[in-house]
């Protein structure tokens, strides 16, 4: 028999349980009409911006740019001749550059597309007070847009294919003649360790947006990681301004729903209640098991088509795939032109003072008035022979040099080259040798090695 402590608190009476069913979720608030109308803008022009990403990001789906483009190709050109009356056609669509005319008069393109389908959407859905689903819709949208850009631009930096080593022409080129551009892709392909710090930096963005809880980290982490970006771009003139700006924006509309909770975290130093992280649409568990299925299924095979587009980089365009036979930087020993011996005069524009053999079939020429002729290379190992291209068009030349190498560190090519016969003997360069290369990391420095 248990005898209770008269100190002991008398334990209260069980509640009743009830039946009655638990209180609905309080309805959503009205919105403005400034920011329905906003709203509506912005759902149009950021599907209509994006598309076809991320459905792009799956295997096979190329045909679904191509219809796009289709498209956009037969519409912008017009606008651009009959609407803004521009003096020239729109010929060049994007290719290497995202900040092409085309890509500029398709903004406008976009702009007015969306107020029109703004302007019809208000007048049709005039009675509806808020948009509270569709803006979770855009969001996951959006969320899956964002990542599969960041996963795809960030492992391209890990894999070391975006920003490769400096090429041999590099290591003798004079900085003067490098574009901003170029510097910028110098800079950032010296060392693999940035480009594994800004590219798992974008990875780790893009992977946080894949979940809604950790969705508002994801576009704090990418914001940080594309602000940079867009600087860049804008101050060392790399034509992806356009685009990597509309990926900060998508990263600061998801941010919004956040902003006050942030602000008031931050800077405020107030109490935060939590938001509601559910789905858009109240689903049973068999469908929500169901979507949760769809979504690992998009998942994996996004992740195996990124898989097979890196495999396919590190073996083709990366730091790590194997360089081509030639590949190097060769300094001239002896030239000789029609006949003619060429002494190493300073100013000759005629006589080569290097040639840098590199990836992407790169032959550049280095003649001793400094001056860089970039031509395309085809090599044929079986008849030891160069087919070198120069020009483009109607304008285009080709070239045969047939080459040998009389001991490791020599080749001699001979050939007709821009008119006249040659015979160049040239020495293989120790690339190790140039300080960029040589200098590597140190820890002490007892006084600053600033060259």
């Amino acid at each position: 028999m248990t005898i209770a402590s008269p100190l002991a608190p008398v334990p209260e009476p069980l509640a009743p349980v009830s039946s009655a069913p638990e209180p609905a979720a309080p309805a959503p608030k009205p919105w403005g009409l400034a920011r329905r109308i906003a709203f509506r803008f912005a759902f149009a022009y950021l599907l209509l911006y994006s598309l076809p990403s991320p459905l792009d990001s799956l295997p096979d789906t190329a045909f679904l740019g191509d219809a796009f483009n289709f498209v956009w190709h037969a519409v912008v050109p017009w606008v651009g001749k009959h609407v803004l009356r521009l003096g020239t056609d729109i010929t060049v669509f994007t290719n290497g550059s995202g900040d092409t005319t085309y890509n500029y008069v398709q903004l406008p393109v976009f702009l007015a597309v969306s107020a029109l389908v703004a302007a019809v959407w208000s007048v049709v859905d005039r009675r509806r007070t808020q948009y509270v689903k569709a803006h979770d819709v855009l969001r996951v949208f959006l969320r899956y847009v964002l990542a599969s850009s960041m996963l795809s631009y960030g492992m391209a930096k890990v894999l070391k294919s975006q920003f490769q080593f400096p090429f041999p022409e590099r290591l003798v080129e004079p900085l003067g003649e490098l574009s901003p551009m170029g510097l910028l892709w110098t800079f950032m392909g010296y060392s693999k360790g940035y480009n594994l710090f800004t590219g798992g930096a974008e990875m780790l963005g893009g992977l946080l947006l894949l979940l809604r809880r950790t969705t508002t980290l994801g576009a704090l982490v990418v914001t940080a990681v594309m602000v940079n970006v867009v600087a860049l771009n804008f101050f060392y003139d790399v034509p992806v301004k356009i685009y990597s700006s509309h990926l900060v924006l998508m990263a600061l509309f998801l941010l919004l729903p956040d902003v006050q909770r942030l602000l008031g975290v931050l800077l405020l130093n107030r109490a935060t209640e939590p938001r509601a992280l559910g789905m858009p649409f109240q689903l049973s568990p068999r469908e929500a098991r169901g979507f949760l299925a769809v979504k690992v299924l998009f998942l994996a095979t996004m992740g195996w088509s990124f898989w097979n587009e890196g495999t396919s980089r590190l073996a083709g365009s990366s730091d790590f795939a194997p360089r081509p036979a030639l590949y190097g930087l060769y300094e001239v020993e002896s030239f000789t032109r029609d006949g003619q011996t060429l002494p190493p005069l300073l100013g000759d524009p005629l006589r080569w003072r290097y040639l840098a053999i590199s990836r992407y079939n790169r032959f550049t020429v280095r003649t001793m008035d400094d001056r860089a002729q970039r031509l395309r290379m085809e090599h044929d190992p079986s008849k030891s022979t160069v087919t070198v291209t120069e020009g483009a068009g109607d304008a285009q030349k080709t070239m045969v040099l047939a080459y040998s190498q009389p001991d490791a560190e020599h080749f001699v090519f001979q050939g007709t080259f821009q008119g006249a016969p040659l015979e160049v003997r040239l020495k293989k360069v120790d690339e190790s040798k140039h300080l960029l290369v040589n200098r590597g990391f140190n820890w002490i420095q007892e006084f600053p090695f600033n060259r």
